[in-house]
């Protein structure tokens, strides 16, 4: 077994040199060729779009949780259930403005900045961005809320998280909703074994390069975003992302939690007893995940539902959030 995970690091390694060296040699023959100066420019973007600041979204508060000051912004009658949203990857707080407004309704709605991610302080050193910081982040959150329990509902890198504490404090939940990405365990098996997946996740290996993954997602001011357009993201939408992640250092801290957990990150090995209802939601049109991690995550998780959101990209909250909310509501009913 020693062989086989010696073997998987050095692959690891070979394809985040690969990718690197790509995007490199990408970039300049961008440079020799085309000669264009501006792909480098990133625009000054002094003042936040209005949006950020609408109070339709809630109120803006910080808190201070295991050992770091978190932004987040709540919405709803704090005497409701509680329901913790958390982001991923290139995202903030800003990707669940329309859950928010619908389920603000029924639930106190509390949308957290990741640590490292806009307003949220930012730690330096890549151990400060292992799995488990932002696990035990997220549980100081709910105890400083002065919770015992939640509905927690992740996106990506938020959805890796939140797997994770769902194995580790299963007792705080009521149900849970991820979204976009499986657990560690159940990405490192479907990714040693399937093409699909392999392909998908070329990009987890580039990342874990340094500078070059800046640089390729700062390139033609920020047009990364640009894919995350669709009929219910205008373009004071993406140009919040763009404000937020165009500041020093705002895509750095981001990309520190692939540099800092990789396919070989240490599972869980206690599980729990009894597990809450869960659902899990992948995009018909998912561009980085198999949608071979939907059955395997039903039979790794009990009580847990895979469904597909038709239409849906890797953003499915952003993209179909009129689909995305009609799930929800149905498996939050269907679980009182």
């Amino acid at each position: 077994m020693k062989w086989i995970v010696f073997l998987r690091i050095v692959v690891s390694y070979a394809l985040t040199i690969y990718y690197n060296v790509k995007f490199m040699l990408l970039f300049l023959l961008a440079f020799i060729f085309k000669r264009n100066t501006r792909f480098w420019v990133v625009k000054d973007r002094p003042t936040p779009p209005k949006t950020l600041q609408d109070p339709k979204w809630g109120a803006h508060k910080y808190i201070s949780v295991n050992g770091v000051k978190l932004h987040y912004v709540e919405k709803g009658d704090q005497n409701k259930p509680l329901m913790l949203f958390v982001h991923g990857f290139p995202e903030f707080w800003y990707s669940w403005r329309h859950q928010i407004l619908e389920f603000s309704k029924d639930y106190w709605c509390v949308a957290v900045d990741m640590r490292g991610y806009a307003d949220s302080e930012k730690p330096e050193g890549l151990d400060a961005y292992k799995i488990d910081n932002m696990v035990d982040d997220l549980r100081a959150l709910v105890k400083a809320l002065e919770r015992d329990q939640l509905i927690l509902v992740c996106h990506d890198w938020g959805a890796v998280i939140g797997w994770r504490y769902v194995l580790r404090h299963m007792d705080t939940i009521q149900k849970y909703v991820m979204i976009g990405a499986p657990a560690f365990e159940v990405y490192r098996v479907i990714a040693s074994r399937e093409w699909d997946q392999f392909r998908k996740g070329w990009y987890i290996h580039f990342f874990r390069g340094p500078y070059i993954p800046e640089m390729m997602l700062r390139a033609r001011d920020l047009s990364v975003f640009s894919a995350m357009k669709s009929d219910y993201t205008t373009p004071e939408d993406i140009e919040a992302f763009k404000y937020t992640f165009a500041k020093p250092k705002a895509l750095t801290y981001p990309i520190n939690y692939y540099r800092a957990n990789n396919s070989h990150t240490p599972s869980i090995r206690s599980k729990p007893v009894k597990y809450a209802p869960g659902l899990f939601l992948l995009g018909e049109k998912e561009e980085y995940i198999s949608m071979s991690t939907g059955p395997a995550m039903e039979k790794a998780y009990p009580n847990l539902t895979y469904k597909l959101v038709p239409g849906a990209t890797h953003f499915a909250q952003q993209d179909k959030p009129v689909l995305v909310n009609e799930m929800m509501r149905n498996f939050l009913a269907a679980h009182k």
